[in-house]
This record gives C-alpha cells, structure tokens and sequence, in this order.
C-alpha cells in the first residue's frame, strides 16, 4: 500500500531468511502478518521469527521432558537434568541389578553438588506425562511398568541421598591429616596385604617400587575425587578399564585390592564415618572398573593379549563382513573406547598386529558389495604408517 500508484507493488521475497533488525521490532500480536505469510508460503512455520520457534511440537524424550518440566512448574529444578542424562543407561540396564546399583551410585553423587530440596517424585510426573504424549499406544501396562521403574531407582538415590556430601567431609579431612610416614606406610603395607590375600597379583605388579607408589598414591587420590567429580571420574575409570583389558587384568583381583586397601586404612584412624566413605568410593570404582573390562575383554583382544595370529583369525572370522574391520579398529565401552590395532602394535604384539593389517588389507566381496578395510583404517588412525 505505501508504493506509489503508477510503479510497481514492492516484490516480497520468500527465500526463507528474515532481516533480524525487523523481526526484533515486531511484537507476538502487533504486525505479525507479513511473517506468517511468509513462513506459510516457505512451509517452515516457526522458523523465521524468533518467537515461532517454540511452537514445534518436541519428538525425543528429552526434549518433550524439558517441554513438560517448563508448563508443569519443575524448569528450575536442575537436578531433573543429572537425572534425565543417566535415564538412558538406567533404562538399559533395568534387568542387571549390580549395573543400575552402579548407574544410581553415581547419579546420587552428581546430585550431590546441588542445594535444596530434591523431590525424586516430580521426575515421575515428568517422565510419564512425557511419555504419555510421545507413545500412541500408551495403556495401563505401559503405565504400571513405567512407575515400577522409576520406584525402583527412586527407592535406590533415596537410601543415598544426603550422604555423599558428609563422606566427602569425613574423607577429606582424613587424607590431609596423613603425614608423609602415614603415607609411606599405606604404600608398603597395601601391597604387603595384598599379596597375601591374592598371590596371584604378583604377577602384575612387577614394576618397581617408585611406580608401584604413585599407583598407591593415585588410588588414594581417586576415592576423593569420585566425591568432587564424579562425572569427569567415570569417564577416566572407563579409559583406565579399557587400558587394563589390554594388560589381561583378571576381574577377580579387585576384589582383594579393595579390601588390602580398607585394611590399611583401618589402622590409622578412628573415625568410622571416613573409612565408610573410604570404602563406599573405592569399592565403586572398582565394580565400574571391572565392568569396563568385562565389556571390552572382546575375542580380539584377548588374542592380541595372547600375541597369537591364529586366534585373531578365528576370532574376526566371527564378525559379520560389513563390521569385520571395526572388530579390529574399535572397542567402545561408554564413551571411551580403544583400538586394538593400535594396543598390539604398542604392546608388541606384533604377530597379532601383522594378522590384522593383512585381514584389513584383503578385498572381501558377497552379491551386493565389496569390502576393504583400508579405508576405516586410514579414517580411524590416519597416522598409522607413522606409528608403525
């Protein structure tokens, strides 16, 4: 309307972009024709202004729970976020007693650094009216089993909330109050008590006794750190696991470790509140631990700790031929994963490391496609000839 009468009507483009400037000036209500048409005629409803864009309707769990925690009241609680970023493992691994003790062992020390009130009944609201809208099939077994599980996990953080706070109290104050003689005696008598508990581990701790007491030294450090961050520790205990599949630690040798190291501890304080804490924390990291490596002990890495070219083969024979290289290039346990190709050529498993580069390098073929490793090689380790 605001052209002149004897020129043309103002041509509006209809590319998708939006002039910002403009955007910003206009209100939800007050000249808000011109973009509505525009967006109807892109077909991209609420994505050229600003204010549309929260008007799509949320597809994934996560994004319907922060949908529903906002219109129900719960945005500002923060804890829900710790709680819905374990939700999937806990989910998972619903039907392994030890993994979700384990997963909500770990979500209770993530809770643990935030204040206030924590009502573990707003999360089930939460996560069912979410699952309500995003199941179309949603009934009353859907309904029945959906608050059994989170029954349980809520049954399990409450038997721990509140506490890991006050063992991180009673933890700290023993560790600063350990003198260099304290510490010096925890390095030699853990080892002592441990070699006599399970003979076996002498046969991998054969470095010498400098290494040996930074390992002592690290894992007294490491159960005060699993109360200060716990998420940055498990993904560090994940890496460490995935390197002690390498070595061929067998499981059964955390058990007594823990307990020479409870032992030693023992003797040097009263306060049974810190060796409690002491205990509770090392005795997490060691079930995370052993389960890392349950998890990667795959075929292929056990003939890489055996060195031997015919079990490698018999192993990868196993693997389905569109994953056959990633069974050599890849073991994943969480986050972190490791590659075999590269442990056995560091470790010196060279006749395992020479069985999987000429696997690699062969050309295999079926009716529909060929298959050549190479090229997952070079894009999982581009400096592998470098390496070698």
């Amino acid at each position: 309307r605001g052209a002149s009468s004897d020129g043309p009507p103002p041509q509006h483009q209809f590319d998708g972009t939006n002039n910002k400037a403009s955007s910003k000036s206009k209100s939800w209500f007050g000249g808000k024709s011109q973009i509505a048409g525009s967006a109807i005629l892109s077909g991209e409803i609420g994505a050229t202004a600003e204010g549309f864009q929260n008007t799509a309707v949320p597809k994934t769990f996560r994004d319907m729970f922060h949908f529903n925690a906002a219109v129900m009241g719960f945005g500002s609680s923060l804890w829900m976020q710790e709680v819905l970023a374990s939700f999937d493992a806990i989910v998972s691994n619903v039907a392994n007693s030890y993994r979700l003790q384990e997963e909500c062992d770990v979500l209770a020390l993530r809770m643990a650094s935030y204040r206030g009130d924590i009502n573990l009944g707003q999360y089930k609201s939460v996560m069912l009216a979410s699952l309500r809208s995003l199941v179309r099939d949603w009934g009353s077994l859907h309904e029945v089993s959906w608050s059994w599980l989170w029954e349980n996990v809520e049954r399990l953080l409450r038997a721990l909330l509140g506490k890991p706070a006050a063992q991180q109290a009673a933890l700290t104050l023993l560790l600063n109050s350990l003198d260099e003689n304290s510490l010096m005696f925890v390095r030699r008598e853990v080892y002592s008590k441990f070699f006599a508990l399970a003979p076996a581990g002498q046969d991998f701790f054969k470095q010498s006794t400098t290494r040996l007491h930074f390992i002592a030294d690290k894992v007294m450090a490491m159960t005060l750190d699993m109360y200060r961050e716990p998420k940055k520790m498990v993904e560090d205990i994940s890496a460490m696991g995935l390197r002690h599949v390498g070595y061929g630690i067998p499981t059964d040798l955390f058990g007594p470790f823990v307990t020479a190291c409870v032992q030693v501890l023992r003797t040097l304080t009263d306060d049974d509140a810190a060796e409690e804490a002491f205990r509770w924390s090392l005795s997490l990291i060691s079930r995370i631990l052993v389960r890392v490596i349950t998890e990667g002990s795959t075929i292929v890495m056990k003939a890489i700790n055996a060195n031997s070219a015919k079990q490698l083969r018999r192993a990868v024979a196993c693997a389905p031929r569109g994953q056959r290289a990633l069974w050599m290039l890849n073991v994943q346990v969480g986050t972190q994963s490791i590659s075999p190709l590269l442990w056995a050529i560091e470790t010196g498993s060279l006749d395992a490391a020479k069985a999987m580069l000429n696997d690699l390098l062969t050309i295999r073929a079926d009716r529909d496609r060929y298959y050549y490793g190479s090229d997952t090689m070079f894009e999982r380790h581009p400096d592998i000839v470098k390496r070698m």
